[in-house]
């Protein structure tokens, strides 16, 4: 998914280098405490990376507010996390953070197409009313068409399945 991922937990070293191992993790900062945990992530954000923290307890609620996105694993989460998270996955299943991302990505793609349709269509409409081809009536007509292929194309991301 061309992203970098990197551990950043308070447990021991050996511990999350085992858990890196067995998910391809090749980046692990273990043993670290709350602040430096931000100082990771800002040190992140410096490089111009943007940051997704996924965190489930109150030693991860600093790192979820300073990250730029932030993730919390909702059902064994403490209310700390999951009220300093934007996304709140109900189950313990991280499984889902790729379909996650490729949704986001393919939602801002799709608001990018829409509000490039709707630009293209309200700048032909007014090029035509200049012409005194549209009449007010078919304008507002043309308007509204074009709103509602906005709305169709956002239904497209309804119920949407990622490989």
């Amino acid at each position: 998914m061309h992203t970098r991922t990197v551990s950043l937990t308070g447990d021991h070293q050996k511990k999350d280098d085992y858990f890196a191992q067995q998910v391809g993790i090749s980046e692990v900062r273990a043993e670290l405490l709350p602040e430096e945990k931000v100082q990771s992530i800002e040190k992140l954000q410096a490089e111009n990376h943007k940051v997704c923290m996924i965190g489930d307890g109150v030693n991860d609620a600093p790192a979820l507010k300073t990250a730029d996105v932030s993730v919390v694993i909702g059902s064994m989460g403490s209310d700390i996390a999951v009220d300093a998270a934007e996304v709140a996955l109900m189950s313990n299943d991280i499984s889902k953070i790729p379909y996650l991302k490729r949704l986001s990505n393919a939602t801002v793609k799709t608001i990018k197409a829409s509000i490039t349709l709707s630009m293209y269509i309200n700048f032909v409409a007014i090029v035509l009313s200049l012409m005194e081809v549209l009449t007010p009536t078919t304008g507002a007509l043309v308007h509204n068409a074009g709103s509602c292929f906005v709305v169709l194309i956002a239904a497209l991301l309804y119920d949407r399945k990622f490989m």
